[in-house]
């Protein structure tokens, strides 16, 4: 905190990742999950929180958590409760794509504890994610790329959320202003306004009804700047 954080990010669960734990596996005692909520909010900063379990999930909404990241095992019970608490989810559907929407040659490609625990929660992947799509929970946009894409290829993400049957201003809508809104810069940017910064950017394709499209940047403005893009699609194209 006394080096000036605005966002405190506890890993409350083991992941898919990891090779020396897993993904249901508590890693904090409930003790300190909630004296690390209580303490940061009296400093005034944002919690959220890796997780994935239902039974810790609803532990941290107890406990005051702003947000969590993945949540891929999600019930209706918690999504319910996310739900009415107003909680942001990032939902990080990228990473888990081979094994929700099965494909055992893509699988192979993963590093072999990951790809052993995504065959092992398959199934609770898959039904997680319907869990989030139907729910009216506060979706934030992010990728968690691992070893996988690079930070600028975040339209892999996209094309999942499509993929997974959400409409394309809800992923768009996820990645600015509800990102904003969750960053607390709702007042500078997230949607182009008068008085916001000028960070616009465009496509060479169809956002609404192509899946890679946000691969395929045509322009970037950053406060006003123009600047030159690059296809993330290569060969694809």
């Amino acid at each position: 905190m006394k080096y000036g954080t605005d966002f405190l990010k506890i890993m409350a669960t083991g992941g898919f990742f990891t090779p020396y734990d897993t993904p249901v596996q508590q890693q904090l005692s409930d003790g300190e999950l909630e004296a690390i909520i209580a303490t940061a909010h009296e400093l005034g900063k944002t919690v959220t929180a890796h997780v994935y379990t239902n039974e810790l999930m609803q532990k941290l909404i107890r406990f005051g958590i702003d947000g969590m990241e993945h949540g891929s095992l999600m019930n209706e019970e918690t999504a319910a409760m996310i739900e009415e608490r107003g909680i942001y989810l990032v939902p990080t559907f990228s990473p888990y794509e081979e094994a929700v929407h099965y494909d055992p040659e893509r699988l192979k490609d993963k590093q072999p504890e990951f790809r052993r625990k995504l065959e092992l929660y398959r199934e609770a992947l898959r039904a997680g994610r319907e869990v989030i799509c139907r729910s009216k929970i506060r979706l934030g946009y992010g990728t968690d790329f691992v070893a996988v894409h690079q930070n600028y290829e975040s339209g892999y993400e996209y094309e999942a959320w499509m993929n997974s049957g959400m409409k394309p201003f809800e992923a768009l809508r996820a990645a600015t202003s509800t990102n904003a809104g969750i960053l607390g810069l709702e007042d500078c940017i997230g949607t182009v306004e008068v008085g916001k910064y000028a960070d616009i950017a465009a496509w060479k394709r169809d956002l609404m009804t192509d899946s890679k499209a946000l691969l395929d940047c045509a322009f970037v403005m950053k406060e006003g700047e123009i600047y030159g893009t690059e296809s993330c699609l290569g060969e694809e194209q």
